[in-house]
């Protein structure tokens, strides 16, 4: 099977749905490699035998990926932040809903790749300081900023969890 084929039927069978953390086939195996990678690289450089690079970056335009893996990680971005809805947007915070793919790690073990780490985000207001009456318009006294989260996604498109270190929070950064 074709990765052009595969990823385009990834992103039909996950446009159907919303999805929060998902676990697919070596999951668990995923799950392991990414705890140590998290290990490895909290301080840069990585220690080996693991590396990070970006891959793919909104800001600055810098893409090495192939446009069908962006689209899927977008999709997968997109089904992350649903989750918003029972999180942190219970709270005094509004989002305009289009998340938005702003970064990808991927990371290597020995030089091959075994993942990557996305970082997402969408714009956002926080509500708790200011008149919030649920229209647009009452925004404008309200403080704007973006929601963003991280997750780590295996390079089969299958196994995506949030990073809990990087759970959706607001900031004031709006790049």
């Amino acid at each position: 099977m074709s990765i052009k084929f595969f990823v385009a039927a990834m992103i039909t069978v996950s446009a159907s749905f919303a999805l929060a953390d998902h676990m697919g086939p070596q999951g668990d195996k995923f799950y392991d490699e990414a705890a140590h990678f998290t290990n490895a690289c909290q301080k840069s450089p990585c220690q080996a035998p693991y590396s990070m690079k970006v891959v793919y970056n909104q800001k600055s335009r810098l893409n090495k990926m192939e446009i069908e893996e962006v689209n899927v990680l977008k999709q997968i971005a997109f089904d992350q932040a649903q989750v918003w809805g029972d999180t942190i947007l219970e709270g005094d915070f509004y989002s305009a809903g289009r998340t938005r793919l702003d970064e990808v790690k991927a990371f290597y073990r020995d030089e091959r790749i075994v993942g990557f780490k996305i970082r997402y985000s969408e714009k956002a207001w926080d509500t708790g300081e200011c008149a919030f009456d649920g229209t647009k318009a009452s925004l404008k006294g309200c403080k704007l900023g973006r929601i963003i989260e991280e997750s780590y996604v295996s390079t089969d498109f299958r196994t995506f969890f949030t990073d809990e270190d990087r759970q959706a929070d607001f900031s004031l950064d709006l790049h």
